[in-house]
């Protein structure tokens, strides 16, 4: 259980923006992240002592076609879905 809910993710797949929400019930510190295939970050960010809603546009359109990691790492666990670049 990672206390996080209604993870939305859309469009999925998308040419080039992709609209992530989410919301954390209790107090949390969370690393969210958006990793190629190969490992290597495109994106991170440290919410510390996060509670309510999260929302970011994420604009991929300078990245190359294929799929990419959205991860959420918390206190409590690990949650990742993927993220199809068209």
């Amino acid at each position: 259980e990672t206390l996080i809910n209604n993870l939305e993710i859309y469009p999925n797949p998308s040419r080039d923006v992709f609209n992530v929400s989410f919301k954390s019930e209790t107090k949390q510190s969370i690393e969210v992240r958006v990793v190629n295939l190969v490992g290597e970050i495109i994106f991170t960010e440290n919410l510390e002592n996060f509670e309510g809603e999260y929302t970011h546009l994420f604009n991929l359109s300078e990245y190359s076609k294929g799929i990419y990691l959205f991860e959420l790492d918390t206190d409590l666990g690990f949650v990742n879905m993927r993220l199809i670049l068209q």
